[in-house]
């Protein structure tokens, strides 16, 4: 090869190099505007189990809205072969959504228009995430991840309105009243949905992965009522020591389940074994937050409580 051609093809290489790094840079710049506009909101994980057992609990068994204070709503939604349930939910703008989202069948998609949401609706697993709508109207709701020959007409929308205008439409959509009580939700049912995946159906863990909960929670209880509130409002993280075995990892803080679900969890575990405690209600679990813990700040807490 002479070097006029070598010169030619080095230049063309310089071309498609600068080329490449242009369009890389273009890419950043589009994520950076997404970001700094839209925010990001990445759906986490919340629970897994089979999607019976998630079916069944209380917050799926019936999909919709449910108002837990003047400037929060929570909304549960089931994905299905070819629908969405509800299919139409209003929401108060302003407001700080926290989406439940889980599957009945196959894999689904969940992408609402004019937002960044986006999420791979999968069987067997709730995917959880929170956004603030800030412009009222229609939002329309797809399904963009193929799902069987229905899949174009699986279709839905939320519709974001004013606080006032919320509270006259709330009468002609699903909307579920938040549970005021423990004894109002299945403790079982989200036990075997939030926790069970980690610390077994009948609390005793998994050996050297997760401690046991029964009967050990009952015993922190009946010393400290709010550790064990503590622990799954804000998480808790670092080595622990539970009936003579070593534990070191992280659990997850469960702040975004209502205070009724967290005391029927609670109690739940408090029935697996233990001492007799008196059952947890709704005023001790809201009495514990707004701390803004975190989970080094429980352990430091548990330390307090008994030392290990």
């Amino acid at each position: 090869m002479d070097d006029r051609h070598h010169d030619q093809i080095a230049k063309w290489e310089r071309r498609w190099i600068a080329l490449s790094g242009l369009m890389s840079l273009m890419f950043v710049i589009l994520i950076a505007f997404s970001l700094a506009t839209e925010g990001g909101h990445i759906a986490q994980v919340a629970g897994r189990g089979t999607p019976e057992t998630l079916l069944a609990a209380a917050i799926f068994a019936e999909p919709g809205v449910r108002v837990t204070s003047p400037t929060e709503v929570q909304v549960s939604l089931v994905a299905q072969a070819f629908s969405f349930s509800p299919e139409r939910i209003v929401v108060p703008l302003g407001a700080e959504v926290t989406f439940y989202l889980t599957a009945r069948d196959v894999i689904h998609g969940w992408q609402v228009d004019r937002t960044n949401l986006n999420v791979i609706v999968i069987p067997g697993e709730i995917a959880v995430l929170r956004y603030t709508f800030t412009r009222p109207g229609t939002y329309r709701v797809v399904c963009n991840e193929y799902c069987g020959i229905g899949h174009q007409n699986m279709l839905g929308e939320i519709e974001v309105v004013s606080a006032s205008q919320f509270g006259r439409t709330a009468a002609s959509v699903p909307m579920v009243a938040a549970a005021a009580t423990a004894d109002q939700v299945d403790g079982a049912a989200l036990y075997a949905a939030n926790c069970a995946s980690c610390h077994g159906a009948g609390g005793a863990g998994i050996a050297g992965a997760f401690p046991p909960v029964a009967p050990h929670s009952a015993e922190l209880a009946a010393e400290d009522r709010s550790y064990l509130i503590d622990a799954i409002l804000y998480g808790l993280q670092g080595p622990i020591n539970v009936a003579g075995r070593d534990y070191n990892g992280v659990m997850p803080a469960w702040g975004h389940l209502g205070d009724a679900q967290i005391a029927g969890i609670l109690n739940h575990v408090l029935d697996l074994g233990g001492p007799e405690v008196t059952p947890y209600t709704v005023d001790e679990i809201a009495a514990e937050r707004g701390k803004g813990w975190s989970p080094s700040d429980v352990l430091t807490s548990r330390r307090e409580v008994i030392g290990r």
